[in-house]
């Protein structure tokens, strides 16, 4: 099999990773592999599992994203892969429009990934074009029925994101040369008890209602300190906006901004809690919450979407009502002063997830050939 992935970039995220990681299941069991996208700190890793990467903009909003439809087109023509795999909007357009210029019996197969509650409107609709479409959660199942319920149910499979457990071991400790180097970097860091709170710097991921609990709970336990590990774009408005919200909560040295990471697993492992704080729309699967699970660290997030379905399977214990401020208060306090044991799962393993994305793969070739 031939598989092409499509996404905006290699950047750092739970979309990006999914793609990386189908890539390197499919390397080693002898498939060709070319993934179209923006080049990203994932790069590195999707090239050494020996996968092609062609860097295109396909993600960029901009003319040059419209010549890359013609270029995919001919493209395709030449190298008949066998199936196309779209994981955000953009690239989903370019790999559509690409595929109506070709002959119907020559085009590949066409799956689309849903990772977001994105906004319901014809743009996003593409994402459920593909002649399979894989939710990565059950809330995003629900989502895509209840908005789009021209969407044949049986064309829509559910296929959580999965962790490989021994990339996050359980008990596992970032080395005393990482730690050094750490709070070399964060000098602020050092002496202190770390609250995580992992994922991209985006208004939606609970920013403001996380520096509200750290003022709270600083107020209580001494040696406290929130660490936000996340990419943001240079110049961002919004980080200048947290960090005078942080001032205005009395958080002046209280939080440490430490950008995008590819040593995610370190700083969750050397936190006391990690934390998913995503409101509105809720986090699709996030998949720092089962690596943190895996590690052995416990996790309080909001009980809905991805995350609420999640932690009602691994660790209950931290599922808080979207919105209660002072349970997420509660619930962190408690933690903070008896720290909860997290039970052992192999729920939302990679192996289990890869062997969904691949069955489906086959099926649909499979139903293609008769």
């Amino acid at each position: 099999m031939h598989l092409v992935q499509l996404l905006a970039s290699l950047s750092l995220g739970g979309s990006e990773l999914v793609a990386v990681e189908i890539s390197e299941h499919a390397v080693a069991a002898g498939h060709r592999v070319t993934v179209i996208a923006g080049d990203g700190v994932l790069g590195g890793r999707l090239r050494h599992s020996g996968a092609e990467h062609l860097d295109w903009p396909v993600g960029k909003k901009r003319p040059a994203c419209l010549a890359c439809v013609p270029r995919l087109t001919h493209w395709l023509a030449r190298e008949q892969p066998d199936l196309l795999h779209a994981h955000s909007r953009l690239p989903a357009w370019v790999a559509r429009l690409s595929l109506r210029q070709r002959p119907a019996d020559t085009r590949p197969a066409f799956v689309t990934s849903v990772h977001g509650h994105y906004s319901v409107n014809p743009y996003s609709a593409v994402m459920t074009a593909g002649d399979r479409v894989i939710a990565v959660s059950g809330s995003i199942r629900d989502y895509v029925h209840r908005h789009y319920p021209a969407v044949d149910p049986a064309r829509v499979t559910t296929i959580p994101g999965g962790i490989d457990p021994q990339a996050f071991p359980r008990g596992y400790r970032p080395s005393q040369a990482w730690l050094q180097a750490a709070c070399s970097e964060f000098p602020e860091l050092g002496g202190r008890r770390w609250l995580c709170l992992p994922g991209r710097l985006s208004r939606y991921k609970g920013h403001p209602e996380f520096f509200e609990l750290l003022a709270r709970l600083v107020a209580e336990e001494d040696g406290l300190q929130g660490v936000i590990v996340g990419r943001t774009r240079p110049g961002s408005a919004y980080q200048d906006q947290l960090l005078k919200l942080a001032q205005r909560r009395g958080l002046s040295g209280r939080v440490t901004f430490t950008g995008e990471r590819l040593d995610v697993r370190d700083w969750m492992a050397a936190s006391e809690i990690v934390y998913n704080l995503c409101a509105d729309p809720p986090e699709a699967f996030g998949r720092t919450v089962p690596e943190a699970l895996s590690l052995g660290v416990p996790v309080i997030g909001w009980g809905h979407g991805g995350v609420g379905e999640t932690l009602a399977l691994l660790f209950p214990e931290g599922a808080v009502t979207p919105g209660d401020r002072e349970a997420l208060y509660r619930r962190s306090l408690r933690f903070l002063r008896n720290r909860p044991q997290v039970p052992t799962s192999n729920a939302f393993g990679l192996p289990e997830s890869m062997a969904g994305t691949f069955a489906l793969y086959e099926q649909l070739l499979g139903a293609r050939t008769v």
